[in-house]
């Protein structure tokens, strides 16, 4: 894991060590030029910018990079919300100085003159209470404006760790944000890609830690982006199985099989519970056996359109008892959270085993309500691992993958063109390839996962399910063809082989 994100416990002894360190205000002196750089980027001089400053921290780093916007040749305002003084020392100095300059510092954002660029620094990480008075006035003017909208470390109001808005009361939304320090959870995850817009994350030259939860990259899974060995056949792929397809479902169980075959899965069983079906016209790579042989499989997909009849538990039961690598979505999620023997079976398996819980899904197994879920979306990942014992996998905006043991990743890949039916099922199905081919676990989580959102990013627009493993398997090519620059120890130029003519 590679890109840590703290929370912040660890985020406030880390400002607290690094300023016994550096001295006081230089981390806020290092987060004003950052924040200045990341502006200037985004939108070069000369232009119009109003900062807006809270009493807190977050405020001295709001001056600071007035300060440092002044000396790129901007033209700067600062608002000083409701003439609150600072709290800090190092907040304070930072005010005194940007006062010496001799500009304006207005105490209404309503005053100010019209700006090509707004910057939120009212409030950073760590606020308890939903904004009101001068500060809510603060952010619904931020909000209003027809400018380019940058929030330092976070959003003015949103939670840092679960990516909600503080006592359900919306604050500042951003087209950008530069965090400092590290990532936060509450960033990539819930409302907070809404609101954050583009976000860079800017360590100020320090030494971040490796923490339990991390942003997802593609290095998380490079053994996967390995080009394929030439002299093999579709058996050195394995064999997946799916097993859904209730009445009037059908087409879940295809998705799923269809997204194995695309990522690479070398045969692809589908055994449908209330469908005699024997070609799929759109795919006959697809095999029918009729009931699959669970033992010969190395990966299985149960519950896409599974249905709870007595023969779905049945085979449900079946796959749990199997050696096979599973993944189980869909339906089977419910039988999980309606039966405890099943439970229990999920609780002691031995084999790969991976949940792909939808929000309602998790609600259903946790017995809480949905709003529970999404309120705090790591902490009931989390809660999912302790319960099942698997692998879980929290699908939404920044799906979040967790292990038992805590270690978690959120994925910043995706768009809205997966809010589409059948979407979920595609990802059961890439997983289960991944699955079938041998890579290790979390290779084969963490791969589909990000895959399933690559697919789509950049669409705004719904896609079809049956075309994201396509897309997705395209997205895994590219990154295979650049293996050899990125991940390989032996570069491309040393691999080439000069013929000589005879």
């Amino acid at each position: 894991m590679s890109v840590s994100l703290l929370q912040i416990p660890q985020l406030r002894e880390l400002e607290e060590k690094y300023a016994r360190i550096l001295g006081p205000g230089v981390l806020m002196e290092r987060a004003g030029k950052a924040a200045a750089d990341f502006i200037s980027d985004l939108y070069p001089a000369p232009a119009r910018v109003t900062v807006v400053c809270g009493p807190g921290n977050n405020g001295g780093d709001g001056y600071r990079t007035a300060i440092e916007l002044l000396k790129k040749e901007y033209d700067v305002n600062v608002v000083q919300v409701a003439g609150k003084t600072p709290k800090s020392e190092e907040a304070i100095a930072a005010l005194a100085e940007w006062e010496k300059l001799g500009r304006t510092t207005y105490t209404d954002p309503y005053d100010t003159p019209k700006a090509d660029i707004v910057v939120d620094a009212i409030f950073g990480i760590g606020l308890e209470r939903p904004l009101k008075d001068e500060f809510l006035d603060a952010a619904m003017w931020f909000n209003e404006r027809r400018a380019l909208h940058v929030s330092l470390d976070i959003p003015s109001g949103l939670n840092s760790e679960t990516g909600t808005w503080v006592g359900d009361r919306a604050g500042c939304k951003a087209d950008a944000t530069i965090s400092f320090l590290s990532g936060k959870v509450g960033l990539f995850t819930g409302l907070g890609p809404d609101a954050c817009g583009r976000v860079k994350m800017e360590n100020l030259g320090i030494s971040i830690p490796l923490t339990k939860i991390s942003l997802l990259e593609v290095k998380d899974f490079k053994h996967v982006c390995a080009p394929r060995l030439k002299n093999t056949s579709k058996a050195d792929y394995g064999r997946l199985g799916v097993i859904g397809g209730g009445k009037g479902t059908v087409g879940a169980a295809l998705i799923a099989a269809r997204s194995g075959l695309y990522m690479g899965a070398g045969r692809v069983y589908v055994e449908l519970l209330e469908d005699g079906m024997k070609l799929d016209p759109f795919c006959p790579e697809l095999m029918f056996p009729g009931k699959i042989n669970i033992d010969e499989m190395d990966a299985i997909v149960i519950g896409p359109g599974l249905g709870f009849t007595e023969q779905a538990k049945q085979r449900f039961i079946d796959c749990l008892k199997s050696k096979a690598a599973l993944v189980i979505d869909g339906d089977a999620l419910t039988m999980i959270a309606q039966d405890e023997e099943i439970l229990s079976l999920v609780t002691h398996r031995f084999a790969h085993t991976v949940l792909t819980p939808h929000a309602a899904e998790a609600a259903r197994i946790l017995r809480l309500p949905v709003e529970e879920i999404t309120k705090d979306r790591l902490s009931r990942a989390l809660d999912l691992g302790i319960l099942t014992g698997a692998v879980n996998v929290l699908k939404g905006a920044g799906t979040i993958v967790t292990q038992r043991s805590s270690v978690s990743w959120i994925n910043p890949t995706g768009s809205p063109a997966l809010a589409t039916a059948g979407s979920g099922d595609a990802l059961s199905g890439m997983i289960g390839a991944m699955f079938a081919q041998h890579f290790e676990l979390m290779d084969c989580v963490l791969s589909a996962v990000y895959l399933h959102g690559a697919a789509v990013e950049g669409l705004n627009s719904s896609v079809l399910a049956g075309d994201i493993a396509p897309l997705a398997s395209t997205r895994l090519e590219e990154l295979r063809a650049s293996y050899q620059r990125h991940f390989h120890p032996l570069k491309e130029e040393e691999k080439t082989i000069e013929w000589e003519d005879s």
